[in-house]
């Protein structure tokens, strides 16, 4: 009988203590350091087709993280800003307002992380730069602000990103966190006066540690020279549609290339080495922040921009870009065995394949639709019936930008009938099978997760363009004559890896439903023990807590 009555106190004790943790939270005591590795333009069809050659810090992620196979952005258009920002505030453009990396006001193009109040100038060397930067025009919180407000005087809660793009740490840092990019004036590490008065001491010393205009050049060599596998791809040496037609391997590469004072450092941009200055960037802020001898918490975002820069040059089945993941499964290997914590992975959109090479393996329906000859071509049209010359300004993503003063001084019933005649020519280019008027589309009812909807995720009022389009797949408008591209809706724009990873919690499970990588800013929250950004509707990802918490 006493054998019997233990039995059933430590069963009432163990029922307890499972009450109590599902009351309190998922996680009495939340990790110290968070970091989310955002890897730009990271394709979810790179994973199939390379996982055979990673050895290394991805392989590891994909066979030992909970791992979210069928991922993806919830926009028609996917970018870096969007992609960003969506994935620290688990909202959409719609409600965000980074539309894209920019976008025009009053016929003004405004770049989403501009800001030109004078208190936000970027900082220099020396000074500041004449031009701001800030998360200003962010239209609501992000996680990152969320961990911030959670500070304490014993515990205090910051927030860092660090990219090689400014727009990208913003939007993954928004007001409250600190954002850090690479500034390709300089070659250091620099933030704005929106965020610091100056730059940290561990920044400043990392700058003057890491000069990397001590050095004249530097060589990219392949991952695995002796490998008669690791780049046996098609296309893989095909430069004829690449916007450079020679390689980036194995050549002596300018640190700073003098004949393009305007963007000096652009090689050293798109090499595996910018993506190590990043993550020793990130390493020095974990030292900084992150220490036994006290209870200081760290969310850091790590994005990871290379891949995108070489990719949209190269395109995505090229040698650059096939072995820049190489080298970065290598990378990540060695950052994660100096910060082994609650690890996230994921990107902000995918690629879509050069159009030319499409259509040489026989997908006949891809095609590039230069920009300027669509929009002339709708222009004169629109001249020849309503004697209105210049109507359309310009083109954003999959979007028609009218002129305003124009279009203001028509009635209402002439505005109509020019916006129904740009609709009616834009359909009649060949590749595009939709085209709506902005206060029209808004206006027609979606279902979840249909490429229409997704289109609708990404329009703000005052930030989207008048005239809405919708290509058929694989075609993209562009005014790019060469290179690859990724601005819609379908699904190697819009699939993503998504992997969390914290030994003896979140490990080693595949799940195959349907999610929104936006998913990943509440799930992170509620393993952090913070309220989830304010705007956000979405649901924690799925099969990742005990079926008791849920």
């Amino acid at each position: 009988m006493k054998k019997y009555n233990q039995g059933i106190r430590r069963l009432l004790y163990i029922g307890i203590s499972l009450m109590q943790t599902t009351i309190m939270g998922y996680n009495s005591r939340p990790p110290r350091l968070t970091v989310v590795l955002v890897v730009d333009q990271f394709a979810h069809h790179y994973i199939g087709k390379l996982m055979p050659h990673l050895k290394h810090g991805l392989k590891y992620l994909f066979k030992n993280g909970v791992v979210y196979t069928n991922a993806h952005m919830p926009h028609g258009q996917p970018g870096t800003a969007t992609g960003h920002a969506g994935l620290n505030t688990g909202t959409c453009a719609k409600d965000h307002g980074f539309t894209s990396n920019a976008w025009y006001t009053n016929g003004k193009k405004v770049s989403c992380d501009d800001d030109d109040s004078g208190n936000a100038l970027v900082l220099s060397a020396d000074g500041t730069y004449d031009y701001g930067k800030s998360a200003h025009l962010l239209m609501v919180d992000g996680l990152s602000d969320q961990c911030v407000l959670q500070s304490e005087p014993r515990s205090r809660f910051a927030a860092y990103s660090i990219s090689g793009k400014s727009r990208s740490a913003i939007a993954a840092s928004s007001k409250l966190g600190k954002p850090l990019w690479f500034d390709n004036a300089s070659g250091r590490i620099t933030s704005s006066k929106a965020f610091f008065d100056t730059l940290p001491e561990w920044v400043e010393k990392f700058n003057n540690d890491n000069d990397i205009n001590c050095m004249d050049s530097i060589m990219w060599k392949r991952m695995y020279p002796q490998s008669p596998y690791a780049y046996n791809f098609y296309n893989i040496n095909n430069y004829d549609y690449a916007r450079t037609h020679t390689s980036m391997l194995n050549r002596s590469l300018p640190i700073r290339d003098e004949e393009r004072p305007r963007h000096p450092y652009h090689f050293f941009e798109k090499t595996p080495q910018s993506n190590q200055r990043i993550l020793d960037c990130a390493h020095a802020c974990i030292k900084a922040h992150v220490s036994r001898k006290h209870r200081d918490r760290l969310l850091l975002w790590v994005c990871l921009s290379p891949l995108d820069k070489v990719s949209h040059q190269y395109g995505p089945d090229s040698l650059e870009a096939i072995d820049m993941i190489y080298h970065l499964d290598k990378q990540i290997q060695r950052f994660m065995r100096k910060t082994l914590r609650v690890f996230a992975l994921t990107s902000d959109h995918g690629v879509m394949p050069i159009p030319e090479l499409l259509h040489k393996k026989g997908l006949t329906q891809a095609r590039r639709i230069d920009r300027l000859e669509f929009t002339g071509n709708i222009n004169q049209k629109i001249e020849s019936k309503h004697s209105l010359a210049n109507v359309v300004i310009n083109h954003k993503g999959q979007e028609l930008v009218l002129n305003a003063s124009i279009m203001e001084r028509l009635t209402p019933k002439k505005r109509l009938a020019v916006i129904n005649d740009i609709k009616l020519y834009a359909m009649q280019e060949p590749g595009i099978r939709n085209a709506w008027a902005y206060d029209e589309f808004i206006r027609i009812p979606t279902l979840p997760n249909t490429l229409e909807d997704n289109i609708k995720n990404q329009l703000f009022r005052g930030r989207s363009g008048s005239v809405i389009i919708q290509t058929e797949p694989y075609n993209v408008i562009t005014h790019w004559p060469e290179g690859s591209s990724h601005k819609t809706p379908y699904d190697y724009d819009t699939h993503v890896p998504l992997i969390i990873f914290h030994p003896g919690k979140f490990e080693r499970r595949y799940v195959r439903k349907r999610v929104a990588a936006l998913q990943l800013a509440n799930t992170l929250a509620e393993i952090l023990n913070v309220p989830k950004p304010s705007a956000s509707t979405y649901e924690i990802l799925p099969d990742l807590f005990d079926p008791e918490y849920q």
